[in-house]
């Protein structure tokens, strides 16, 4: 263990990011992150999701803790289940009971995710 980390490099960010760059970042790499688990076990027959399920439970948990059950299931669906069996990504079923209008959301990258979430924050207000 003399050597553990010898070659490791942490270079800190140099810029400190407002809660929508994180935010954007963290589903960026969470996403790259599954993509990468999932080809692995398509193209390689190599199943890495005993290994790698705990660091995603641990970020699904943080995501819990931070923004709650709501939106942190709109987060998973949107890291899991976005894609159909066609490969094309599946809009939300976006229903507002307030004006009782119904309406199909496309969310297809983190800023546009950021944005929904957002916009669901003032209807609750």
């Amino acid at each position: 263990m003399k050597n553990f980390g010898k070659n490791l490099k942490v270079q800190p960010k140099k810029r400190v990011m407002n809660e929508k760059d994180t935010f954007i970042d963290l589903i960026d790499i969470f996403d790259n992150c599954n993509m990468r688990t999932e080809e692995f076990e398509g193209s390689f027959m190599f199943n890495i999701s005993s290994y790698d399920e705990p660091f995603y439970i641990m970020i699904e948990n943080l995501f819990l803790l931070h923004y709650g059950e709501w939106k942190t299931d709109i987060i998973l669906w949107w890291i899991y289940d976005r894609f159909n069996e066609e490969g094309n990504i599946s809009p939300i079923e976006f229903n507002d009971h307030d004006t009782e209008s119904q309406e199909q959301v496309l969310v297809e990258t983190p800023e546009q995710l950021w944005n929904f979430l957002k916009r669901l924050d003032k209807l609750k207000k």
